[in-house]
């Protein structure tokens, strides 16, 4: 069972995509579709962050949305569950169909799913998806184990692409100011180098390195990669963060609150146990940031 809709979407209820659309902002190179994941079952009554966040991306990036929405993580053992899991379709349907009538002058064309799976199935056509989308957005989620979680970190370390995880009551796209956290590894330099069309239109970009955490190499070091970002037309600064209480991921949250609109990191990952897991840095900012965390792997 599968709620398909094709429409021209803008989400005015919960971001000013027409203030936006008028704004001025440059328009985002190189970024023509994007991936909004949705899991209805555990939200709130209120639209979640990374959908009205997703969509006021897509606004400014001229870019094609596709919102994906598990409506149910339920296997159909009963005539009773088949009935109930339809509902539940049916339910997320409105609600997309909804979402499609809260449309603005300024459109964005879009295609809305809201599929009956298992969270195992969704996850792996989730991915899927992802690879073939150049931008992916979810919903931050605290809780290491839920399954919102899995669904992060899947995408993270199994699609190949860039993700963008929103924190709460973050519902406007804005890359004004960005910070870069840079330490000279291989998945901070690919998280830069898929950043490149929003750094291209920021107005300040910082690339913080965490002083006492690890001595960077000469080769690459922060000025190396501002040298680099200049070279795509990006005029950044150093800024270098003095380690707060041996917390790496509470130094960049400080810095980044009421200083950045978004933190451009990483997403480090290692093998424990046969199983890929992120590193402590990544869970503990997925846990809590300020802002939206722009992830690469």
């Amino acid at each position: 069972m599968t709620g398909l809709i094709h429409v021209k979407l803008s989400h005015a209820d919960t971001c000013n995509l027409a203030t936006l659309a008028t704004s001025g902002f440059a328009m985002l190179q190189n970024v023509k579709d994007v991936l909004i994941g949705r899991r209805s079952e555990s939200e709130p009554t209120e639209e979640p962050a990374a959908t009205a966040y997703g969509m006021s991306l897509a606004l400014k990036a001229g870019a094609h949305a596709t919102i994906e929405s598990v409506s149910a993580s339920l296997r159909l053992h009963s005539t009773w569950t088949t009935d109930h899991a339809a509902g539940l379709v049916a339910t997320e349907s409105r609600s997309l169909q909804a979402l499609a009538k809260a449309a603005a002058e300024a459109g964005i064309e879009c295609t809305a799913h809201a599929p009956h799976r298992d969270f195992d199935e969704f996850l792996g056509s989730f991915v899927v998806q992802a690879r073939l989308h150049d931008l992916t957005i979810l919903n931050a989620e605290p809780r290491a184990l839920a399954n919102d979680r899995r669904l992060i970190e899947g995408s993270l370390t199994q699609s190949g692409r860039p993700l963008i995880v929103v924190p709460p009551g973050c519902t406007e796209f804005a890359n004004r100011n960005i910070l870069v956290a840079w330490d000279g590894s291989a998945t901070a330099a690919r998280a830069v180098n898929d950043a490149l069309p929003l750094l291209r239109t920021a107005a300040t970009v910082h690339v913080a390195s965490v002083t006492g955490e690890k001595v960077l190499p000469a080769l690459a070091g922060q000025a190396a990669l501002i040298s680099h970002l200049g070279c795509h037309g990006i005029w950044a600064v150093e800024r270098h963060l003095a380690l707060r209480n041996g917390d790496v991921a509470q130094t960049l949250r400080e810095a980044a609150r009421d200083q950045a609109d978004m933190i451009i990191m990483g997403g480090f990952a290692h093998r424990r146990v046969r199983e890929l897991v992120l590193g402590g840095v990544t869970q503990s900012l997925l846990g809590n940031s300020p802002v939206p965390l722009f992830m690469s792997h």
